[in-house]
């Protein structure tokens, strides 16, 4: 305990030399040191692998991430969050990358034929289907058609 006043903690430069100095001493004190950027991959590692797959709650990573930097010893940088959003998208690769080695290879294609870009107007064919087809009248009777010949393409329909 510092025995200050908020107030008076409120008013401490922390981007001071002294502030700096403090933290050294507080860190050596409780036994703790600074992260690495050895630490921050090693984290990005263990978040990817071990928590972002089982967590889907969006502050629980974060969460994970200092509870694991306080058993380590190691005072959390400020590149929290990226590494976090990094462990996420890392979890997020290996899942879609599984997932599509579980697929047969005609799946597979028939997936991959659903996002490519290749309609008319530019877009991917799933993005055309979700479209709203808006007020019903002969044109977008006439557009709907088009997405369910489309649908029903070889390859596609299944």
């Amino acid at each position: 305990m510092v025995k200050v006043p908020a107030e008076d903690l409120a008013k401490y430069d922390l981007s001071s030399h002294s502030a700096k100095g403090h933290r050294t001493q507080i860190r050596e004190a409780l036994g703790f040191r600074p992260a690495t950027r050895a630490d921050e991959e090693r984290l990005t590692g263990w978040l990817a692998d071990e928590v972002c797959p089982v967590e889907l709650v969006e502050d629980r990573p974060r969460e994970a991430l200092l509870v694991q930097c306080r058993s380590d010893r190691i005072e959390p940088s400020g590149r929290i969050e990226r590494i976090v959003a990094a462990a996420r998208a890392r979890a997020d690769r290996v899942f879609c990358a599984q997932t599509v080695a579980c697929l047969c290879e005609a799946c597979a294609r028939r997936l991959l034929d659903l996002v490519a870009e290749g309609n008319e107007d530019g877009t991917a064919l799933l993005a055309s289907l979700k479209r709203d087809p808006g007020a019903v009248g002969p044109d977008s009777l006439l557009t709907e058609i088009t997405k369910l010949t489309a649908v029903r393409q070889p390859g596609l329909s299944r």
